[in-house]
C-alpha cells in the first residue's frame, strides 16, 4: 500500500522532495521487477534505488546480533534474522541486477555476516560493479571491520543519535563496547564513506540534531559516549550533504553548492561552523528550496 500511495503522489505531481524507495528483499522484492520504469529512474521525484534487508534487531532491545555476550549474560549474543544463504542470495541478486542494497546491521556479528556474504557474492557472481552497498546503523561495527568495508567500497550510514537517546542503555547492555558505538571518526580514519540518518519515524528527521550528536556524543544523562569518536562540525555536515549524495549515486548533481548542480538548499538561521558545539541542535531551518523553488518557510522567516 505504501508504494501505491507513492506512485499516486508521483503521478499527481504532489511530491516536493525526492523519494528513493528500497523494497524489502525478503517481503516485497517483486516490486522491483514490476516497476522497472522507476528503477534508478526519477519520475516526478520518485524512484526505486535497490533492495533492503534486515539482518538483526537493536542493541537497546538486546536483539542486535553481537559477537560477544551482552553484559550480565553468560552466552546470549542476540540472534541473526536470516541465514548466510538468504543473505548471499539477496546480495548476489543486487550485484547481478546492478542495484544498491541497504542492509540493517546493528550488532558486529551481523556486520560480519554482511561483509562475508557480500565478499562471497562478488566472488561467485564475478561482478566488478560497485553498487555502493550500505551498512545501515552500523552501531557496533569494529575497526577491523571498517578496514574490510573500505576494501569492499561499503558505505556506513550511522544512526548517530543513538549516542544521546540510548547511550545510557548501551552502557548498561554493552559495557565498555558502548564507547565505540557509531564509530564515525574511525570510519574516517579507515577511509569508509559515512552518512547519517534519524531512522524516521523512530525519530523526527532533524538533521541538525544529528550533527549535534556526531560532534558532541553526549547521552541523556550527560555521559560522553566515546570521546575518541567525536568528529568536527565540517565532517558532520559532510555526512548529511555530499556524502549522502554519494550514497544515492547523485554526487554529480547534489550534495554541494556548485555550478550545474541542482538548486537544492536549506537556509539556516546561523552558521554551524561558527556556532558553539553544544548549541548546534538549536539551529533552526528558515527555508527549504527544491530545484530553485521554496517548498518550506518557517514562521520566523515569514515575519
Amino acid at each position: 500500500p505504501e508504494w501505491s500511495l507513492l506512485q499516486t503522489a508521483s503521478a499527481q505531481k504532489q511530491l516536493t522532495v525526492d523519494v528513493v524507495a528500497y523494497p524489502d528483499y525478503m517481503q516485497a522484492k517483486e516490486l522491483v521487477q514490476k516497476n522497472k520504469l522507476y528503477v534508478k529512474n526519477d519520475l516526478n521525484h520518485l524512484k526505486i534505488g535497490g533492495y533492503k534487508i534486515i539482518l538483526d534487531g537493536s542493541p537497546q532491545g538486546k536483539t542486535a546480533w553481537m559477537s560477544q555476550p551482552y553484559e550480565g549474560e553468560s552466552s546470549y549474543c542476540g540472534y541473526p534474522a536470516h541465514t548466510d544463504q538468504e543473505v548471499l542470495e539477496c546480495l548476489s541478486t543486487a550485484l547481478e541486477e546492478k542495484l544498491q542494497v541497504l542492509v540493517h546491521c546493528n550488532g558486529d556479528a551481523a556486520a560480519q555476516q554482511l561483509i562475508d556474504q557480500y565478499r562471497l557474492a562478488k566472488e561467485q557472481t564475478g561482478s566488478t560493479q560497485n553498487i555502493r552497498p550500505v551498512m545501515i546503523h552500523a552501531q557496533t561495527v569494529r575497526k577491523d571491520q571498517l578496514k574490510q568495508m573500505a576494501e569492499l567500497d561499503m558505505i556506513a550510514s550511522f544512526f548517530i543519535a543513538h549516542t544521546y537517546y540510548w547511550g545510557d542503555i548501551h552502557c548498561k547492555n554493552l559495557g565498555q563496547r558502548a564507547m565505540s558505538i557509531s564509530p564515525v571518526q574511525s570510519a574516517i580514519e579507515n577511509h569508509v564513506v559515512y552518512t547519517f540518518h534519524q531512522d524516521t519515524p523512530v525519530l523526527l528527521p532533524n538533521m541538525m540534531e544529528t550533527v549535534w550528536c556526531a560532534v558532541n556524543r553526549i547521552s541523556r544523562q550527560g555521559t560522553v559516549i566515546g570521546q575518541q569518536e567525536k568528529i568536527s562540525v565540517l565532517d558532520a555536515l559532510k555526512g548529511i550533504t555530499i556524502n549522502a549524495a554519494y550514497q544515492y549515486g547523485e554526487e554529480r548533481k547534489k550534495g554541494s553548492i556548485k555550478m550545474g548542480k541542482r538548486a537544492d538548499f536549506v537556509i539556516l538561521d546561523r552558521n554551524p561552523l561558527k556556532t558553539p558545539k553544544l548549541e548546534l541542535n538549536q539551529i533552526q531551518i528558515l527555508q527549504t528550496i527544491k530545484d530553485g523553488v521554496p517548498v518550506y518557510q518557517s514562521f520566523q522567516n515569514k515575519k
